[in-house]
């Protein structure tokens, strides 16, 4: 278990998705703790643009859902006051060297990027995206992070 107590995280879409998706998801409740400590102003969360991008696309192709859902997860988001980081060149090309290091796409790289750039630990409940990143710090399981 990782006590979680850090300033900040890196959350990448796979977090973000269980905040919103009930049925069979593994984890939502350590999620929404994670979310719950941003609210409370307790931690930081940090996404890169394509964040807004995945999380919406995920809840649409992976279950049915209406317009007027994901226009709610879109407010959600917005509402959470989730501190949104451009895709800068100095990330993009972090990117690019952790894709290749690694062997990810770069949509996973880009998370990993920005948590090397910001210092920051990445939050993931992807198990490819963690089993290639094995001895990496910066990336924790979700499902591993305690609360007190």
């Amino acid at each position: 278990m990782t006590p979680a107590y850090h300033a900040g995280y890196v959350v990448d879409a796979s977090v973000g998705v269980k905040w919103f998706v009930r049925e069979r998801e593994a984890d939502r409740e350590v999620a929404l703790a994670l979310r719950q400590r941003h609210i409370e102003g307790a931690t930081r969360m940090i996404v890169p643009e394509l964040f807004l991008l995945e999380v919406p696309n995920a809840i649409k192709t992976g279950r049915r859902s209406t317009e007027e859902e994901l226009a709610e997860v879109l407010t959600t988001l917005a509402d959470l006051d989730i501190r949104v980081e451009q895709h800068t060149h100095r990330v993009l090309r972090k990117t690019n060297a952790v894709a290749w290091a690694y062997k990810l796409t770069w949509y996973d790289a880009v998370y990993v990027a920005l948590a090397e750039t910001l210092g920051f630990p990445c939050v993931t409940a992807d198990e490819a995206l963690l089993r290639k990143m094995k001895g990496h710090s910066i990336v924790l399981r979700l499902k591993d992070l305690t609360f007190e």
